[in-house]
């Protein structure tokens, strides 16, 4: 019966004679027989054998700290004992599990890291097999039963948070990012060594990195909590976006026909708010029918109120549109699309108030809202036309119902100002020429840069836009440094430059 020892320089198991000198065939070290048994390196196959026999009875019955006292045995009978090393490893994880929230790690005092403790268990028990003389069958026989309970450790670790999802999504996100980071270092586990190019390790590998695709996908999501829309921050996102990038890449050497397009966000809560708000909007809509043709709004408070609803639940759709994982040009994204289209358009109107029952007022949109939205339904329509060519539509309605209001509001107060010649009315009428100007902002290619096809009543808005803006420069008396100085008027210096890119265009 053939002898073996574990050499104290290259730790690799070598067969040995009783000599009292001896050479490494691996390493070529000198050693001696006694001074082999003097650092227990002399295999004890019949000890090992025995202590892991007794160590997996008492782990098949959960009894962890006694299990792994016999597992410890065994590595003393072997050092190189891959068996009795990962469950020796495995064994202090469950221990640690087991302690829930009060584990921690006794050297540092820190949390204890499943997954880390994990992925470093794995990489324990691979360097102490490529020691030992375990055959290739043996190796992988126990490559594949290591992976399918390590699987189902790692799968039950980054899918029992639904609580802190709900509850805290900050937190859910950072230890989402915590242990993807540290799951990743198990991907880049040199192939030989893992043997992932048997089909048995590489399925085991495909299906964690398909539950870790889908944990940067949840984890990514803009959600609604109370009034709060949660969306992840710019290094969250980033990191996020990275370790999808570098799954999808491991998923693609473990599976040739691995796909990421069937990973979907999950837009439920984002379509339920949407649906609620538009729902609102129909029922307002339906009681201001009878001044709706004149674009009026019968009851401003009400409609204020349901402009705030609109507000958040345009900034949701946005969010959820442009901080989630998959393509904007898939379905999963044509709802939310045509949402943000209804609840854009309606936030960029101006809205024509009813004081009494002879007399409006025009509320115009705030120039820095008008810009951001704008650069939201740009994007929107863009992104969409692949989905949906007829798009352009609803962009020419808007445009419509616009100069409709601007026509029926602003312009002939406009013409009966430009005849007056009543000084201390000036003020008004420059500042009826900024909010016209501003309204028809949105029909200027820098503003929204998308056009289907020519629409001549976007031409006519970019008319009005520009005769508002050069009567206001001659009429106003303000130098362009008056008006940069203005905190109110400063944003008809950029609606100008607009107007001067609308012509070279």
């Amino acid at each position: 019966m053939p002898l073996y020892a574990v050499c104290p320089v290259c730790l690799k198991t070598i067969e040995i004679e009783r000599l009292p000198k001896l050479v490494c065939p691996d390493c070529g070290s000198r050693f001696g027989y006694a001074e082999l048994q003097g650092k227990h390196f002399i295999v004890d196959e019949r000890a090992e054998k025995k202590e892991i026999n007794i160590a997996k009875d008492y782990f098949l019955n959960g009894e962890f700290t006694s299990a792994l006292e016999h597992f410890n045995s065994a590595l003393v009978a072997n050092a190189n004992s891959h068996a009795a090393k990962y469950f020796s490893l495995l064994c202090d994880i469950y221990l640690h599990d087991n302690a829930g929230e009060n584990a921690s790690d006794d050297v540092s005092g820190k949390p204890y890291d499943v997954i880390a403790a994990i992925v470093d268990m794995i990489r324990q028990s691979l360097l102490t097999l490529s020691r030992g003389n375990a055959t290739v069958a043996d190796k992988l026989a126990f490559i594949t039963a290591m992976l399918s309970e390590t699987k189902v450790l790692i799968i039950e670790r980054l899918s029992a948070r639904d609580e802190m999802f709900k509850n805290n999504i900050d937190e859910y996100r950072k230890q989402s990012i915590s242990d993807l980071t540290k799951l990743l270092e198990l991907f880049k586990i040199e192939r030989e060594q893992i043997m992932s190019f048997a089909p048995e390790v590489s399925n085991a590998l495909a299906a964690l990195v398909d539950c870790a695709i889908k944990i940067c996908y949840k984890a990514v999501q803009t959600v609604k909590v109370g009034e709060d829309i949660i969306t992840p921050n710019d290094d969250d996102y980033k990191k996020l976006s990275s370790l999808c990038n570098d799954l999808c890449f491991f998923g693609h050497s473990f599976n040739p026909y691995f796909d990421s397009s069937p990973y979907s966000p999950n837009f439920i809560q984002n379509y339920e708010y949407n649906k609620k708000v538009l729902a609102k909007i129909k029922e307002f809509d339906d009681k201001n029918k009878s001044v709706a043709k004149k674009n009026v709004i019968a009851d401003i408070k009400g409609y204020d109120s349901l402009l705030a609803e609109c507000e958040k639940a345009l900034e949701f759709t946005y969010l959820s549109c442009y901080r989630s994982m998959c393509s904007r040009q898939v379905a999963q994204h044509a709802q939310l699309f045509y949402d943000g289209f209804e609840l854009v358009y309606k936030l960029l109107l101006p809205r024509v108030a009813m004081v009494d029952k002879k007399q409006v007022e025009v509320h115009t949109v705030k120039y820095a809202d008008m810009a951001e939205r704008c650069d939201m339904l740009t994007r929107f329509l863009v992104d969409s036309y692949e989905l949906d060519e007829s798009i352009g539509v609803g962009l020419h309605e808007y445009y419509e119902k616009l100069y409709d209001i601007v026509d029926t509001y602003y312009m002939p107060e406009i013409d009966k100002m430009s005849k007056s010649k009543d000084r201390n009315n000036l003020l008004y009428y420059q500042k009826l020429l900024y909010e016209c100007a501003c309204s028809c902002a949105p029909a200027l290619k820098q503003y929204v840069d998308f056009s289907a096809e020519t629409d001549k009543v976007r031409v006519k808005l970019v008319k009005i836009c520009r005769d508002c803006t050069e009567e206001f420069l001659l009429r106003s008396g303000m130098s362009i440094d008056d008006i940069e100085q203005s905190n109110f008027y400063r944003p008809l210096l950029q609606i100008s430059n607009a107007l001067v890119d609308e012509e070279n265009a």
